[in-house]
């Protein structure tokens, strides 16, 4: 193999390698999912849990909020689930809310039965979750206090991954 094939290959290898790379970790990290929103107000929302109790995301001022869509059909919305039941239970001082997206009443009734958690969780009745620049689930926007979007992030969460968005919106 000539010198020219040899500086090629490592070039080509060194540059798969850092695309590859690259994509393994936005595909973990997948957050920016919707950057028009971080800074700004997050946009009104509400969910009307299953016992009829209204909950209004801008309400929640003062508090930072994990705001999950989430939809009974969805896989990974089951996965991650538990991890945001665990976070709602270790940060008592932030608001968790389920909003789910694309769903019925029957889908939402089932999923709570089957997967109980802490936090209040319902379908959106004002507001949509195209305003949050979602398009499927599951997608957790994170807001702080002053009711500010401090991140979004795209796909199943874990717990470390969470622990550290929560960091963004509780110091």
């Amino acid at each position: 193999m000539s010198v020219r094939k040899a500086v090629y290959f490592g070039v080509g290898v060194g540059a798969g390698a850092v695309l590859l790379l690259s994509l393994g970790w936005g595909l973990q990290h997948a957050a920016l999912s919707s950057p028009q929103l971080l800074g700004r107000p997050a946009p009104h929302l509400a969910i009307q849990e299953l016992n009829g109790a209204h909950i209004d995301v801008s309400e929640e001022r003062g508090r930072p909020v994990v705001l999950n869509f989430w939809a009974s059909w969805c896989g990974p919305c089951v996965s991650e689930q538990p991890v945001l039941a665990a976070g709602s239970v270790r940060n008592r001082q932030v608001e968790f809310i389920g909003a789910a997206m694309q769903d019925s009443y029957g889908g939402v009734s089932s999923f709570e039965k089957d997967h109980p958690h802490p936090y209040p969780a319902g379908l959106i009745v004002e507001g949509t979750y195209q305003s949050y620049g979602v398009f499927g689930p599951p997608v957790t926007v994170f807001i702080d206090a002053q009711g500010l979007v401090a991140a979004t992030f795209s796909g199943p969460l874990d717990g470390q991954t969470l622990d550290h968005y929560l960091g963004l919106i509780t110091t």
